[in-house]
């Protein structure tokens, strides 16, 4: 009778286990790679750099973690040391991956952190730097970029390949060296004790843990703020490598990545050393060492993936005299001149000006926590509007997909200035968006949480 009874336990164990195995379990897979450019290549970011990088901080990398629910959907998150991705290398990057995972767009996510102490990649921002006109470091651009575009790629299908059972949870930390940079001015920045503007000092994090030892696999967490402490001629991921290396200190047994959220008007400040690079790391990373150590949640194996692209339109663009007349003129800054010349040329060439502009948006449901991915550089305003509808425990990126300009407000785009207007012309947009934007990007993404949530 004791061997029957202590059988029938051990059945019903075995049964409860498998079921909580098939509803609860999630199955991850973390891979990672090293993209440190070679020697003789330019930095991304900044118009005033004269000369390609002369060596490196630290290591870039590519990290991509795969994520599987009870049911077998499966979605893949990317964090990258690069300034941005283009539309054309993430649908290259997307194409390769689905043909070795059947992986559609919309369920992998490309998120670059933006560090402006990363590579040029594709023609991004190409007419801001003057190595444009050099044929030999466009052609040193080019080779570097498909290079990055099979190594991301591949990252991806690696990580795809190493799904095994875990456990998923969010978390919430907060950091505040973020500064609203519209508002606050930089040289005054350490007298300054009443800070203004809107800014978010959340940190959005996901943990990842091993079903069977409890131990750390990854942790993603987000920040809203610019990746542009340093300015300087070695490569390095800014305060978000070394965030992600202090977190791989305290916790040996997990990849870190780091997601950049809607920072676009937001900076560290002070800034422009390495020492506050690593200063802004190692506070990011003890704010999710805290966070993971108190706020945990479990998230139930469950994944929604939804994705749209939607058309933001543009004022309307300028004759093709004036922009002769722009780059022609000594007046205005070198790179302005000659994103003024590029679009000329393309006008010569039978290529129009554009009017709008496909804009892609990502939103999934990770067990009850929201994740939205926008790309271009998007502004604080836009996260602000999205927690308040969606949930103030949701990560929301900027920087996702594509990097195709600034990603103003309505607030921005009539006050103007570099966010709202100038930075344009740089990212050879040839007039300012229209203030439809706000209310098209904001309404897509309700929408699609509505469908998800």
């Amino acid at each position: 009778m004791k061997k029957e009874f202590l059988l029938f336990i051990l059945l019903i164990a075995c049964f409860t286990f498998s079921s909580v195995t098939s509803s609860e379990v999630w199955k991850t897979g973390v891979a990672v790679c090293d993209i440190t450019p070679p020697a003789g290549l330019w930095l991304a970011g900044y118009a005033m750099r004269d000369h390609p990088a002369e060596g490196a901080i630290h290591p870039l990398w590519v990290k991509a973690l795969a994520l599987q629910d009870a049911q077998g959907k499966t979605a893949v998150i990317v964090s990258s040391d690069i300034l941005g991705f283009t539309a054309e290398m993430s649908q290259k990057i997307k194409q390769n991956a689905k043909e070795k995972t059947g992986l559609e767009p919309g369920d992998i996510l490309l998120n670059s952190s933006h560090t402006h102490s990363g590579p040029i990649v594709g023609d991004s921002l190409i007419a801001m730097y003057s190595c444009s006109n050099d044929p030999d470091q466009l052609n040193k651009i080019n080779l570097y970029t498909e290079e990055l575009i099979k190594k991301v790629s591949n990252t991806i299908v690696t990580a795809f390949n190493q799904l095994t059972p875990s456990k998923l949870y969010s978390a919430k930390g907060v950091v505040r060296f973020a500064v609203n940079r519209r508002n606050n001015k930089e040289a005054e920045i350490e007298n300054t004790y009443d800070y203004k503007g809107p800014v978010d000092h959340s940190v959005p994090i996901l943990v990842i843990k091993d079903v069977t030892e409890d131990k750390i696999l990854a942790i993603v967490f987000g920040y809203a703020c610019h990746a542009t402490v340093l300015s300087g001629y070695q490569w390095c991921g800014d305060y978000p490598g070394f965030a992600q290396i202090e977190l791989e200190k305290i916790y040996p047994s997990a990849k870190a990545l780091f997601v950049a959220g809607c920072g676009a008007d937001i900076n560290p400040l002070p800034r422009r050393t390495v020492a506050l690079a690593q200063q802004y790391g190692k506070e990011l990373a003890l704010s999710v060492a805290r966070a993971v150590e108190d706020t945990l949640q479990e998230l139930p194996s469950l994944l929604k993936t939804k994705f749209e692209t939607i058309s933001l339109p543009l004022e309307a663009p300028p004759t093709k005299e004036l922009l002769q007349q722009i780059a022609n003129d000594p007046q205005k800054s070198d790179y302005i001149r000659r994103s003024a010349s590029y679009l000329v040329r393309g006008l010569e060439q039978g290529i129009p000006l554009r009017t709008s502009y496909p804009y892609p948006i990502q939103v999934w449901n990770m067990g009850g926590f929201p994740l939205v991915a926008l790309g271009g550089e998007v502004v604080i305003d836009y996260a602000i509007s999205i927690k308040q509808k969606v949930g103030l425990n949701a990560m929301v990126l900027g920087f996702s997909n594509d990097v195709m300009s600034y990603i103003p407000s309505v607030r921005i785009i009539r006050e103007g200035g570099y966010e709202g207007d100038t930075s344009q012309l740089e990212y050879k947009m040839p007039a300012k968006w229209k203030e439809d934007i706000e209310p098209l990007i904001l309404n897509t993404v309700f929408q699609l949480w509505e469908q998800i949530k």
